[in-house]
């Protein structure tokens, strides 16, 4: 079988083997025959699955769309057969194509790796839990700020000032503690918030 800038090769894989690793240049994608293909990406030591391939599906061709490399290992699940499509192929099918059909593509593969960044960047570690209480706080904070007349009270405000602290006290208790996973939550826009996040660093 072939397609325009090569043929189309199959290749076996027994159950654990690797189609493909993190940080591996995309020469290829792939298509699923039989079997079942894993995508995992690393975190914190450990390989966290971010998606299970079947019969008839696509995978590894984002690497070859924007020119990156892989964003994450690929692993059969199973005793599989996988079709290599290489990227000369996909190359030669997207050369095809109108102008606004592979802008359209291109925007899909951007939007579907800030996704992957934004899921990735969940809170990890304890200092990542605390800087999220924060952000939180100062999310509802910054609700009634554009909504006054919410908390007539300003019970509510009086609750959030006590999260506030409550997070810098946590943040003291548990900065110490040993936590090997890796901080990557980013600076929330609240001052209090920023402030711990600020010390967070300092510890690292």
């Amino acid at each position: 079988m072939y397609v325009d800038g090569g043929a189309l090769k199959k290749s076996f894989f027994k159950h654990g083997d690797i189609v493909f690793k993190e940080g591996d240049a995309g020469d290829a994608a792939y298509i699923v025959e039989t079997g079942a293909i894993g995508i995992f990406k690393t975190v914190d030591g450990a390989d966290l699955q971010l998606a299970t391939i079947r019969p008839g599906e696509l995978f590894g061709e984002m690497a070859i769309i924007d020119g990156s490399k892989r964003m994450a290992h690929a692993v059969a699940l199973e005793e599989s057969v996988i079709v290599n499509v290489p990227s000369a192929g996909i190359a030669a099918l997207l050369a095809k194509q109108p102008p606004m059909v592979k802008t359209l593509i291109q925007i899909l593969v951007d939007s579907l790796r800030n996704v992957h960044d934004v899921y990735m960047k969940r809170p990890r570690s304890l200092l990542d839990s605390v800087a999220a209480i924060s952000a939180s706080a100062a999310a509802l904070r910054m609700f009634l700020n554009r909504h006054p007349d919410a908390d007539m009270s300003r019970e509510a405000r009086r609750r959030i000032d006590e999260v506030d602290a409550h997070a810098v006290v946590l943040h003291d208790l548990v900065g110490s503690w040993r936590d090997p996973r890796a901080s990557v939550v980013d600076d929330p826009a609240h001052p209090r918030a920023s402030k711990l996040e600020k010390a967070v660093d300092g510890d690292r």
